[in-house]
């Protein structure tokens, strides 16, 4: 028998550190091993389908597992997954994905590492795939199937998730509604419009839409009223069956493992007649998960699964004094999740609780009565009167959640709180409401408060120093916004500006992007935004950012001359143009170019001018040093026809930067780079090593990268 002494909870927990350590630096070997596999364009290879992660009408991505590379047959221990984004043709709209879970299909593809986060704390796209195993991505217009014969699991997956469709496309209703009922009883979003989302997000009631323990805790607690006393082995086979069942249909994210692990958990204790535990059944299905995938821990769906539970082992009890059991259930996961949310998606749902009561109490009657109607599909082969039931329902549930939301007005935007304030908070909040705690405080036992207390001190500070990012330390960040420039200059007495904001017609770059990297680093609001023309991919960023984030002052227009003072001798000049051209058509020839002092580091900034423009400029401060600088933003994202050898001379920088996405027309030109080469400058281009900070020590250059490793 395990006994609870000193001794033993400390080798407990040093195996289980060393555990998890040998675990994670596996799993690390591993992904540097699959960094064998990625290869160039057009090498021909086999994958096996294993899941369909997303479908839309115009691309589908299939979960595969890599089986041959050029003819030769991998390995099992190298056969990775890989994320295949199938860019659909019209005529192979109507294909359904779901047909091709277990099939083998020859493509002929690039496998590439799936791209990091290139700004700083921002989402990583590789972190989040790594998490569900996956270590490969790769895109394909077209495949041939080679074998399409599952073994049984795919064949029982391909059943489960074609019953999910042909439900979903049997229900009496517009594809509108018919995308919120996928969002909602099956956690996939991607059929939903953008603005019922935006509903559901800022009224804090987004978790009814990622099938989440809420979803399989009702279940339970309706199949608990169901079968009352006569619950045995044959109902709890029947539940677990139905809860694999369901899991499939919802394809297994962390919150629905966690939970169905839970339930499998309660049932066994049930029928053991054993004592049932909630915070060690929580670490037992935390355990499993992670010894199945250690990165698993990196995932947001994770993290809030888990996080929920907790909130409510550790609070309800201490609000079940107050409140009635319900209320402190709820408050307990509210209250739990606000700091995390604040910190993970930079928004905090004031009326959050308000709103939950009413789309609780609704969810509570929706997704019984969805499985009610899976259950007449599949027994009678239709539910038009069951159907037409659930599409009410959830109307009725949209209709109130957008009642409730009204535009957004109840949810505020905050910065990021610290990693260590996060871990200070939860840490203190979970041990003293802990039973152990009252314990020792009505025995008085001072001094074990004190050292959980120092404990949780020292873990604070190496989180604090483990959070610490160079660019906290620059001046200047060239922010990685795919095409275009985007530069953040912070200069003295905590002023923010930024130059230039790139912007794609197809996506909000203001909200997607700018919006989430200045409140992910702790920018409450900027307060001068340039830009140094009006072309999409220098100024829409900045328009789209104004309409969702404080923008103080906007200035687009200027002259040679004119100069910005910041404070502290930190200021902006504008070197050109002369006089603006009114009658061009070219905005280029208007590009205002800025020469930006901070900190005692300069920086030219010179928007899409052309080699005629750098002529003109050089003419203008022939004989002085104005042009000199330390930092070059080089013209025109690299193009042919920019960064003359003239030009490079006049200015002379110690370093350069590209603003430049993946496959921006071609830039930077190879002509051009080789110029720089020639000269020995250092050219750092975010589409290689995303956001890019610099800074001066010592009067030394120092420059960081998000993405070193390319």
């Amino acid at each position: 028998v395990f006994s609870f002494s000193k001794r033993n909870v400390a080798l407990f927990l040093l195996a289980a550190y060393l555990l998890g350590a040998m675990l994670m630096a596996g799993q690390l070997a591993l992904i540097r091993q699959s960094g064998e596999l990625d290869r160039e364009r057009g090498t021909p290879m086999t994958l096996r389908v294993l899941s369909v992660a997303k479908q839309e009408p115009e691309k589908v991505q299939l979960v595969c597992r890599l089986k041959r590379v050029s003819g030769g047959r991998l390995p099992r221990w190298k056969q990775d997954r890989v994320l295949l984004t199938w860019y659909r043709e019209e005529d192979a709209a109507a294909w359904k994905a779901v047909d091709l879970i277990g099939a083998e299909l020859a493509v002929s593809t690039k496998l590439s590492a799936p791209r990091p986060a290139s700004n700083p704390r921002c989402f990583d796209y590789r972190e989040y795939l790594y998490g569900r195993g996956i270590h490969h991505i790769a895109g394909v217009s077209s495949f041939r199937i080679v074998d399409d014969r599952p073994d049984w699991k795919e064949r029982a997956v391909r059943r489960i998730l074609q019953f999910r469709e042909t439900f979903l496309d049997g229900l009496p209703c517009d594809d509108r509604l018919r995308g919120i009922v996928r969002g909602i009883c099956f956690g996939d979003t991607s059929g939903m419009e953008e603005d019922i989302y935006e509903d559901f997000r800022s009224n804090g009631t987004a978790h009814v839409l990622a099938v989440s323990g809420l979803h399989i805790g009702l279940l339970y607690a309706f199949w608990r009223r169901v079968t009352r006393k006569r619950r045995g082995r044959g109902s709890a086979v029947v539940l677990i069956l139905f809860l694999l069942f369901y899991g499939t249909m919802a394809l297994w994210s962390p919150s629905v493992t966690r939970a169905i692990l839970l339930i499998i958990l309660v049932l066994a204790a049930d029928l053991l007649e054993r004592r049932y535990d909630m915070l060690t059944s929580v670490a037992f299905a935390a355990a499993v998960m992670i010894v199945r995938q250690p990165y698993a821990v990196f995932q947001t769906g994770f993290q809030m699964s888990f996080l929920a539970v907790l909130s409510m082992a550790f609070l309800c009890p201490f609000l079940e004094r107050h409140v009635p059991q319900g209320v402190a259930a709820a408050l307990a996961v509210q209250f739990g999740m606000l700091p995390y949310i604040a910190y993970t998606f930079n928004y905090i749902p004031l009326a959050a609780l308000v709103f939950n009561v009413p789309i609780l109490w609704l969810m509570g009657i929706l997704i019984p009565a969805a499985v009610c109607t899976m259950a007449v599909v599949l027994l009678t082969g239709t539910g038009l009167l069951a159907g037409r039931a659930l599409c009410g329902l959830t109307e009725l549930l949209v209709w109130m959640n957008g009642l409730l939301a009204q535009g957004g007005r109840f949810a505020v935007d905050v910065v990021s709180p610290p990693l260590w304030l996060m871990v200070l908070g939860y840490g203190l909040l979970f041990f003293l409401v802990s039973e152990q705690s009252l314990i020792w405080r009505f025995r008085k036992s001072r001094l074990r408060h004190a050292r959980i207390i120092a404990l949780l001190a020292l873990v604070t500070v190496l989180c604090a120093a483990g959070s610490r990012s160079p660019f906290d330390r620059a001046v200047f960040v060239m922010v990685d916004v795919g095409q275009g420039d985007c530069l953040h200059v912070r200069a003295g007495n905590g002023i923010d500006l930024l130059i230039d904001g790139g912007g794609r017609e197809e996506t909000n770059i203001g909200e997607k992007v700018l919006k989430p990297y200045l409140l992910k680093n702790g920018r409450r609001e900027v307060d001068l935004a340039l830009a140094t023309h009006l072309h999409t991919d220098h100024y829409l960023g900045l328009q789209q950012l104004a309409e969702c984030y404080p923008v103080r002052r906007m200035i687009t227009k200027g002259r040679d001359g004119d100069v910005i003072r910041l404070g502290s001798g930190d200021r902006i000049e504008l070197l050109w143009p002369k006089e603006r051209n009114p009658n061009t058509e070219d905005e280029n020839e208007n590009s205002l170019i800025f020469k930006v002092h901070v900190n005692g580091l300069t920086m030219l900034v010179t928007g899409d001018l052309s080699e005629e423009g750098e002529a003109a400029l050089i003419e203008r401060y022939r004989g002085t040093d104005r042009l000199k600088c330390d930092l070059l933003k080089v013209c025109h994202h690299g193009s042919a026809y920019s960064s003359s050898e003239a030009f490079l001379d006049a200015v002379s920088p110690d370093a350069a930067v590209i603003g430049v996405g993946k496959n921006n027309y071609g830039h930077p030109a190879p002509s051009t780079l080789a110029k720089f080469e020639a000269r020995g400058i250092p050219v750092y281009r975010t589409d290689l090593d995303g956001a890019v900070g610099f800074w001066k020590k010592n009067g030394k250059l120092c420059v960081c990268r998000m993405i070193p490793e390319h």
